[in-house]
């Protein structure tokens, strides 16, 4: 019996799995969205948070966590369960997220900036590294239509995984485009 559950555990998290978050194009569980599954009987309790508080997401990705694990025959219920404690950092995303969204850690974002002129860009470092390194990032990054940095939060969030390269895909934005129009603005890029 206990080796049913878990397995069927463990189907509950490979359905989860193919639930994308819409804007950052990796799965929920890969960016540690997920903080437990409860089975008690044919329902499923799924415990998770978000990238911040408010994120417009939330309805989008309850449904889609629904739609995917009902798909399982001895799930006939699921709830989901939104926790804010602890609070999602980057550290809760799998090395292979953090690899696909290009988050580098600290240390090699200051030794790359160490060896190389004050205003370049790498579309793979997070934006909120960026704009601690370029605070006037911010406002030229909105004027070019990153409408969502001004946001309260989303620097301190999102901001930690999303790549300029990420942002623009997400925001529907020509990566081409959003460089010449940065580098109209003085950056340069480190491709």
């Amino acid at each position: 019996m206990k080796e049913a559950r878990l397995k069927l555990g463990d189907q509950v998290i490979q359905k989860l799995q193919t639930v994308e978050d819409p804007e950052l194009f990796v799965d929920i569980v890969n960016l540690g969205l997920i903080y437990g599954v409860e089975l008690q009987g044919e329902k499923c309790i799924i415990s998770m948070t978000l990238t911040t508080m408010g994120c417009p997401l939330n309805d989008y990705l309850e449904e889609h966590i629904k739609q995917a694990v009902l798909e399982l025959p001895e799930i006939k219920e699921v709830e989901v369960k939104l926790v804010w404690y602890p609070v999602w950092s980057v550290e809760r995303m799998t090395e292979a997220a953090k690899k696909q969204l290009g988050v580098r850690t600290e240390e090699t974002g200051k030794e790359a900036t160490t060896a190389k002129s004050d205003r370049i860009l790498d579309v793979h470092t997070s934006i909120k590294q960026l704009t601690e390194r370029y605070p006037e990032l911010v406002q030229d990054m909105y004027e070019i239509g990153f409408t969502r940095i001004t946001i309260p939060g989303m620097l301190q969030t999102v901001g930690r995984v999303m790549t300029l390269e990420l942002g623009a895909k997400a925001m529907k934005l020509d990566l081409a485009k959003v460089k010449n129009d940065l580098r109209k603005r003085g950056y340069e890029f480190d491709d």
